[in-house]
């Protein structure tokens, strides 16, 4: 009887156990995915705040938890510790990353160039005025001194003797300052200081559009300043979430495109930028969702003309297919 009585404890627990799992496993399936997402504080941020809206709800099954930040350093580190699923990322850094082993993929091009020369005194009235100049560009390393780089290795000429490039001031905002005020005559900022500086001091003309002469010698219309990345564990765990979050993103680059003003408010209560410097930029940020596939050949010429001239920029080596979601 003790027999009985033992193998039919055992046999109950059993089938309370065997019961209790799929319950378990239709509660966990019934729970939104949640995903961490980051972005900057400036204009790579911008497309994506639409991901913000409604608490971040894209959808019953997935939540978007957007968090900004000042730079990538933080974001790259969050990345590949695995607390972030997602980020919006300088597209070279991107590339920096996968070299280094973060296993991440671009899921998407989502801004393109959106650099300028600009000129405070009228001492220049094109490119070709730049040669025996200063000109003033944000911090070493960032992509307008990799593209200020690049385009005069194009040239055939060298950086510091036909061009100076004067990094004696890091940030952007400082420059522009600067440049409105008449302290600097000429620097290379990206939006949304072009837009910021010109409506300033109209005195201020570009001389040089940089997409421009991207084009002219990489045979390409434009180059992928940033990308919308996500990591291979979130992936793997839910595709299904992953193409709702990258369907919201491009919906959310063709609200910003479309509502520049409203896009400038909600930008501004998320703590990407003040609206009044967001909103007039936005036409000219070149904000874009291209999906990975098809933006692939012009990220490699990207990452081709980079590695040309400083293979370190992209972390050594030219990324293999593997990177592309």
């Amino acid at each position: 009887m003790k027999k009985v009585v033992g193998f039919l404890t055992i046999a109950l627990v059993a089938l309370t156990v065997a019961s209790a799992q799929p319950m378990y496993e239709q509660r966990l399936a019934n729970e939104p995915v949640q995903a961490n997402i980051a972005v900057m504080a400036g204009p790579t941020g911008f497309s994506s705040v639409a991901l913000s809206f409604d608490e971040g709800k894209i959808n019953d099954s997935v939540v978007a938890n957007l968090t900004v930040y000042p730079s990538p350093n933080e974001v790259i580190a969050r990345l590949a510790n695995g607390e972030l699923d997602f980020a919006c990322l300088p597209t070279n850094v991107a590339a920096n990353m996968y070299n280094k082993g973060v296993k991440v993929k671009i899921a998407a091009v989502v801004g393109n160039g959106m650099l300028s020369v600009l000129c405070s005194d009228g001492s220049v009235s094109d490119y070709t005025g730049l040669l025996g100049k200063s000109v003033n560009i944000p911090d070493v390393g960032s992509t307008p001194d990799q593209l200020a780089k690049l385009l005069l290795m194009k040239a055939g000429l060298e950086a510091g003797k036909d061009v100076v490039l004067d990094y004696s001031v890091a940030s952007p905002i400082q420059i522009a300052q600067m440049l409105i005020a008449g302290k600097i005559s000429l620097a290379m900022l990206p939006q949304p200081f072009v837009s910021m500086v010109m409506a300033k001091n109209p005195k201020i003309k570009i001389v040089a559009d940089i997409q421009e002469l991207y084009s002219k010698v990489a045979g390409v219309d434009n180059y992928p300043m940033s990308v919308f990345v996500v990591t291979d564990k979130f992936v793997q765990a839910y595709p299904l979430a992953t193409q709702s979050i990258l369907d919201a993103y491009k919906a959310s680059v063709a609200w910003v495109n479309a509502n520049p003003a409203e896009a400038g408010q909600a930008i501004e209560k998320i703590g990407i930028m003040k609206a009044a410097l967001a909103t007039p930029a936005i036409p000219y940020c070149n904000l874009v969702y291209v999906s990975s596939q098809e933006a692939k050949p012009q990220v490699q010429a990207y990452f081709k003309s980079l590695y040309s001239f400083s293979p370190a920029s992209i972390g050594g080596s030219m990324p293999s297919d593997d990177l592309y979601l």
